[in-house]
């Protein structure tokens, strides 16, 4: 077997390289005996072999995560967590026996993978500047908790980390962890933590360790009965180097003596600087000694110790363990033999002890040495805080059980001196007053304090007695001790990069650099909030300026958690020169982002790092890389990982190239790599990625509106509505770039097929970026109090302002905050509906008037709405965007609102009409208090439909006698809906219901309302509604696309003002796309095609420019330039390809043009149940059973027409499917129009078998929509097989048939003509008899004038009409020219403007009526 190998060279500074090829023999060659060397511990460093007795290194070529998976796994230690190459442990010595190897990463060992010829590769010319090297993660770990000492235990079940239950959980066992981890001694265990909502499952076994085994994975282990631990929670540990405390001495007693603690296994003596009697009386609390009786100095009761620790304690006196006390050990000085700490305890004493007279403070002179004065019982305790650490801050003083706070008045720097003493914190720097630290609470303790400065306590101070004050707490004094230590980056644009400084005596100085180990810069870039990790920066210049430089030497353990726990020199003003000054880069000074994609979550990757923004190579490019940089990001699930720049090239430095992520890594550059800045890429081969997003609105109108559901890693997962506020729901808007929260909405309740939601509640304040960085409280016991899921509704039209230079803040020019910018409405088209809504937005009443003509802003903007007057909101109403043309400067909207003054308006008369001649202008009369309200229903926009009127709670219509243009201008002016374009009658919309208000109508056209217009009077007609009005207004707008064999394909045509044009292409970006293609029901994306032809013949191309925005749900919603004639040249015609698309043919009889042709039923017992089968990307396929439920059921019966779901049947029990299994994960709430607008995994992405495939039982017989005729026909069979012969035969015959039988016709005909003629006048005789008859019970005038007839008694008499006698409904109505019976339909896609009709008489349901407005005729079937 031949495998290909690299040579290195080196000349000079130049690398050459020659491939050359190496055999592998059959017989495998043992590696048994491995180790990673030079690493932290066993578990991590460079790899080496042995081979014939001798250790050796193994090349980096190719070295991968499978290598170093059975490299963990041969040494037991757990999972690979990095592969660090380039000899990051430094370059071994001696051979270099592997130069690659080629493991599966099953294997056991390393000898059993496929590998290079062992030998010596020195000869070769390679060197060990290429030594690979593992880190494994071990096999347990302690994860959530400050540092890697203390946490949650998790072990490594070989695909996850798994926490440990607290069940039987031992400090044995603790005390093994602690000692592999190399933290010191476990002295706290702690469990009734409660599992994260993450956590799939629980390890299910006990572990009983003894405490002397070397590691956790050799501690005998007892399987779990049933394999579930009893627990109450994770089990968590707290290790610490500062573990075990004693006291020695010569003499018998074991509560005195020298203070000695051991220190990672060795008893060390502690010094007697800054040691203080709150420590002394911490450590014999936790000898069980009582408490501390003094703390002579000196050596007359010390053995002394050759090693001396100089940690200094912070102890308030309180603690329980001296490891519980804050810790200084940076900068400590050396400690002299003679100057170790020792205490004297009580003993058993504690109760002889006699209780301190706080009330008597000491002489002024006396110095109270804590050491010559026998200790007293004292409750009292001294803290600082808010100071950034224990010595400095806010001075508080604990007494009956509360934390009070000293009064400024003469507080002074000898104040200061007793605080900082008794603290254990050096010299005072500064006595702060002015509540410097901030304000306290609770009571002021003491006040005018006259200290000398040698006070044992700062209670035992002179002062105005104790709780007697005139004070309040912005006057609390405060102090900054010496020993208070900060720690910061100085950088110009960096922040978690530069020059190292610490505060120390009260100035800021630098760190010296050496020696600043991995982990000591680990432990700096943690407590900074840098991140994990860092590196020491060697290549900046000499800093300028001149500063102390404070401290060298500094090396920290993995178990301190700060800086200021780290052993060090002592502190020196010139510990270095500087030249030796620490400039560090940590991990969080990198910042990762995604470019030019659109959105946070979706672009091309770059990198910041020492300044400068680099990108990735996409060199080996894959979702699993994808992954690291969603989830770094919280941006969801990787959608998609791009190649070649497909965001656009990036510039600057390309800082990664050939990443090899598994996936699971925390940060993208932690993944393999070969190294930072290594690449041979330019920007053309730029890495993109496109992120799901952390958070969703889903089963909304849109993406802007929905249910919350947000992305846990694995699934999208719904929010409960419990605790969920307003401020969450405007950070999701705003991260979604939906504007603002408008509605929240909870109490939807959650589907079966929700097995867990999430369990946490978000606790946003409204002003974070985005709700990954909310705070989050656990839900208690990870159930959160809920009555649904919750939903939220985002608008970018939200705040509304009337703005004027008059004190009213009622009346004004209307502006509208779209996107953080006001901006003024234009007076086009709006309505004294729309005002109405303003007022009442405001609590301003009702519009009195719109006067026009108002001074506007720069900023215009054109949106039109259409509400009805009944909404509570603007955002409520529809809007139109597309199309407006720009508004003047002096043509803003605006509103008098009638403030609180609703009451004292007076009540329209509307049975007086407005003089004929009258413009009844809304801007010069006065506005009545006007309930009624008017709307156009059914025409598929606000803009065309039957003309409804809302009265006394009810809608009602309008009757088409006399309906006219005049009339419809009305409507149409007062909807602001621009001009009338059809006055449609005979229920043209649908009939409708309740009550006809209007009757013969004969407005001039240019009345303010409907109901000022002349007519028969409010409620009176002789109508029914199949006699209903309706309107089309110039405003109206419809989509469709035309194509002759596609479905969801095609040039895109908009209706506008009566005339189908077409659309330009030019920008349209995906949004746009994505608008147009789910408007049409066909899917959620599509493209622009540019390889068709010029379109044959002319047309209006009536918009340009149109540029839709993500909160947008419909194109008439996007801006656009105006509406024009020609508003591009024909080239620039709009061909649109959407996701949707395929043949005309597919699978019905008729075209596709909506969402129920794409799915169907197979394999059931009716058209009613059945396998679920959807049509996408040209083929049939079905849908996997995982989180199939009655819910998404129900979806597909409803879309169907197919009544109530039955049941949501699994398992393929209709019979498995073929081809493709389209959708996965299907989750819908019940009430979406289609299984489209439901939640699902990818097209495409499913992890099932036909074996899963879904299927549905519905109640009812499915029922079709009405069908189109095609508007060209489809190809014809070939007429010359044996089926086409049959047929003309066949047809022949029937030829023959048909000729015999309309000869009888015109015969019988013939026959019947003089019967109808006695026919007819019968007919007219018995109508006139009826007319006397009613006219005379009616009492009325004349015979000839209508009446109002019960209903039923008119249905009897017309719906049994004799040939030649019109009904008698349409006495007054003009004939319908027949040619206008029988128009061709439209054959287009998606919102044709076809309407149902209710026939004006049987027989007549299947006319069609023309509108020939334009060039195209428009169908109304």
């Amino acid at each position: 077997m031949a495998h290909w190998g690299l040579r290195v060279g080196h000349a000079g500074n130049v690398y050459t390289t020659e491939v050359r090829k190496y055999y592998i023999p059959c017989t495998v060659l043992l590696l048994r005996e491995l180790m990673l060397k030079d690493g932290a511990h066993r578990c991590e460093g460079r790899v080496e072999v042995k081979h014939q007795g001798e250790w050796g290194t193994v090349a980096d070529k190719d070295w991968s995560w499978k290598d170093a998976s059975v490299v963990c796994r041969q040494l037991g230690c757990g999972v690979a967590v990095g592969i660090p190459k380039q000899a990051y442990f430094g370059p071994g010595v001696g051979p270099i026996w592997l130069l690659y190897t080629s493991c599966e990463g099953v294997e056991s060992t390393v000898s059993d993978c496929k590998h290079s010829n062992i030998k010596d590769y020195r000869n070769d010319s390679f060197i060990h500047d290429w030594d690979a090297g593992v880190v494994c993660s071990g096999f347990v770990r302690l994860a959530g908790g400050d540092g890697p000492c203390s946490g949650r235990v998790e072990v490594y079940s070989g695909e996850a980390w798994t926490p440990v239950s607290d069940g039987n959980f031992t400090l044995p066992t603790a005390q093994v962890i602690c000692a592999e981890l190399g933290c010191g001694k476990a002295v706290s265990v702690q469990g009734h933590e409660l599992f994260r909502e993450s956590d799939g499952q629980v390890w299910a076994e006990e572990f009983r360790c003894e405490g002397e085994e070397p590691e956790l994975r050799v501690c005998p282990r007892v399987p779990c009965p049933g394999g579930t631990c009893r627990h109450s929670g994770a089990a968590q540990v707290v290790c610490s180097a500062y573990s075990e405390v004693r006291l020695m001495t010569n003499g018998s007693s074991q509560c005195e003596g020298q203070v000695e603690m051991n220190i990672s296994g060795r008893w060390r003596v502690l010094c007697a600087s800054h040691w203080s009697l709150a420590n002394a009386n911490v450590v014999c609390r936790q000898l069980g000694c009582g408490v501390a009786i003094s703390t002579p100095g000196g050596p007359h009761l010390a053995e002394g110790g050759d090693q001396i620790s100089t940690a200094r304690f912070h102890c308030s006196g309180a603690e329980s363990f001296l490891w519980s006390c804050p810790v200084t050990a940076l900068g400590g000085p050396d400690c002299s033999h003679g100057n170790t700490a020792s205490v004297i305890c009580s003993g058993n004493q504690t109760q002889m002890l006699p209780q301190c007279n706080d009330s008597v403070s000491e002489p002024a002179n006396s110095a109270a040495s804590v050491v010559s004065t026998p200790y007293c019982s004292d409750s009292r305790q001294l803290r600082l805080v808010d100071g950034g650490g224990p010595c400095a801050g806010r001075v508080e003083i604990l007494d009956q059980g509360s934390w009070g706070t000293i009064c400024d008045d003469g507080w002074d720097l000898d104040d200061a001196r007793v605080v900082c003493r008794q603290l254990g914190c050096g010299e005072a720097l500064n006595a702060t007053g002015s509540a410097h630290f901030g304000a306290g609470s609770g009571p002021i303790w003491l006040d005018d304090l006259n200290c000398t400065g040698k006070e044992s306590h700062v209670w035992r101070c002179p002062s105005r007695g104790w709780g007697r004050h005139d004070c309040r707490h912005k006057q609390d004094a405060g102090v900054i001790c010496s020993e208070f230590l900060a720690l910061r980056m100085v950088s110009e644009d960096q922040q978690c990069a530069g020059w190292l400084e610490v505060f120390y005596n009260g100035t800021w100085g630098s760190v010296c650099r050496s020696p600043m180990e991995d982990i000591t810069v680990s432990v700096i870039c943690r407590q900074l909030g840098c991140g994990d990790s860092g590196n020491l920066n060697s290549s900046v210049g000499l800093r300028e300026g001149s500063r102390p430089q404070w401290v060298d030497g500094i090396r920290c353990r993995k178990t301190d958690t700060s800086l200021w726990q780290c052993p060090s020199d002592p502190w020196n003003y010139t510990s270095c020169s500087p030249k030796e000054e620490a400039y560090i880069s940590c991990e969080g000074s990198r910042q990762l982002r995604l470019v030019d994609g659109g959105g946070p979550c979706a672009g091309r990757v770059e990198i910041l790092d020492q300044g400068s923004w680099g990108t990735i190579c996409d060199y080996s490019w894959d979702l699993d890389d994808a992954r690291v940089v969603c989830r770094q990001l919280g941006c969801g699930k990787a959608l998609k990982a791009t190649l070649s720049s497909s965001f656009g090239a990036g510039s600057g430095p390309i800082w990664l190239n050939n990443l090899k992520c598994t996936g699971k890594e925390s940060h993208v550059w932690r993944c393999s790599s070969w190294g930072w800045g290594k690449h041979y890429c330019d920007h053309s081969n730029d890495a993109g990625v496109i992120c799901s997003g952390f958070v969703r609105l889903a089963g909304g109108d849109g993406l802007c509106s929905g249910r919350v559901e947000v992305y846990s890693g694995e699934a999208w997962i719904p929010v409960s509505d419990g605790n969920f506020t307003l401020p969450t729901a405007q950070v999701i808007c705003a991260e979604l770039a939906c504007g603002k929260a408008v509605s929240v909405l909870g109490q939807v309740p959650f589907r079966e097929s929700n097995v867990r939601y999430w369990a946490e509640e978000f606790r946003c304040e409204g002003e974070e970026p985005e709700l990954w960085v909310c705070p989050r409280v656990p839900c208690p016991g990870g159930t959160c109090h809920h009555s649904g899921a919750v939903q939220v509704v985002c608008s970018v039209y939200t705040d509304v302002r009337l703005v004027t230079n008059s004190s009213s803040q009622c009346e004004g020019q209307v502006e509208m905050n779209i996107f953080g910018q006001w901006r003024a409405l234009c007076a086009s088209h709006w309505s004294l509906a729309n005002a109405n809504v303003v007022c009442r937005q405001l609590g301003c009443g009702v519009a009195i008037s719109t006067p026009n003509g108002a001074e506007g802003s720069d900023q215009l903007w054109k949106a039109r709405f259409h509400c009805s007057g009944t909404e509570s909101f603007l955002w409520k109403c529809p809007v139109t965007v597309l199309g407006v043309p720009d508004c003047s400067h002096g043509n803003t909207a605006s509103v008098i609102c009638s403030g609180n003054q609703t009451q004292v308006l007076p009540q329209c008369d509307h049975f007086v009409s407005e003089p004929a001649g009258s413009a009844a202008s809304e801007e010069s009369a006065p506005y009545c208090s006007d309930s009624r309200q008017l709307r156009l229903v059914d025409g598929g926009g606000p803009c065309a439909g039957r003309v409804e009127i809302l009265d006394q709670g009810s809608w009602g219509t309008i009757c088409d006698d006399g309906w006219d243009l005049d009339d419809a201008r009305v409507v149409c002016r007062q909807l602001g809906c621009g001009e009338a374009l059809n006055a449609t009658g005979s229920a043209h919309f649908g009939a409708g219901s309740g009550p006809i208000w209007l009757d013969d109508l004969n407005c001039t056209g240019k009345e303010s309302h409907m109901w000022r217009c002349p007519s028969r009077g409010w409620g009176r007609n002789d109508c029914r509604h199949k006699e209903d009005a309706g309107v089309i207004c110039s405003e109206f707008l419809a989509l469709r696309m035309v194509s002759e064999d596609q479905e969801c394909a095609g040039w895109l045509e908009v209706f506008y003002n009566g005339t189908w044009g077409s659309v330009c292409h030019s920008p349209m970006d995906d949004v746009t796309m994505s608008i147009i293609c789910s408007q049409l029901g066909c899917g959620d994306s599509g493209r622009l095609n540019t390889s068709v032809g010029l379109r044959e013949g002319s047309r209006p191309r009536w918009v340009d420019l149109i540029q839709c925005r993500k909160t947008d749900t419909s194109l008439w919603q996007c801006p656009s330039g105006p509406w024009k004639f020609s508003s591009c040249s024909p080239k620039e015609e709009a061909y649109i390809s959407c996701a949707g698309r395929r043949p005309k043919s597919c699978p019905a009889a008729a075209p596709c043009t909506g969402t129920q042709e794409k799915l169907r039923l197979r394999g059931g017992d009716s058209e009613c149940s059945g396998r679920v089968e959807v049509w996408h990307s040209g083929s049939w396929g079905t849908v996997c059973d995982d989180s199939w439920s009655l819910a998404e059921a129900e979806v597909v019966c409803q879309q169907l027409g197919c009544g109530q779901a039955l049941e949501a049947v699994r398992a393929a029990t209709f019979g498995p499917g073929n081809g493709s299994i389209w959708l996965d994960e299907v989750r819908c709430g019940g009430r979406e129009s289609s299984l489209w607008d439901c939640a699902a995994e990818p097209w495409g992405q499913s992890d099932c078998k036909h074996e899963e495939d879904a299927g549905v039982r519905c109640s009812g017989v499915r029922t079709t929509l009405p069908t189109t005729t095609a508007g060209t026909s489809s190809p014809l069979p070939g007429i010359f097989s044996l089926p086409g012969v049959l047929c003309l035969i066949l047809g022949a015959l029937l030829f023959l048939v048909l000729i015999i039988l309309v000869t009888q016709l015109l015969r019988w005909r013939a026959e019947r003509r003089a019967l109808s003629s006695y026919e007819d006048a019968l007919a007219e005789a018995v109508y006139e008899e009826l007319d006397y008859l009613l006219t005379q019970k009616e009492g009325l005038g004349s015979p000839d004038q209508r009446t109002d007839v019960p209903a039923e008694n008119y249905d009897d008499a017309e719906e049994a009409p004799v040939p030649g006698t019109p009904p008698a409904s349409q006495g007054s109505e003009e004939e319908v020219p027949p040619e206008k019976d029988d128009g061709a339909r439209s054959s287009q896609t998606g919102s044709c403007l076809n309407f149902s009709t209710e026939a004006a008489d049987p027989g007549e349901g299947e006319e069609s009526l023309w509108l020939a407005l334009g060039t195209s005729p428009v169908t109304f079937s």
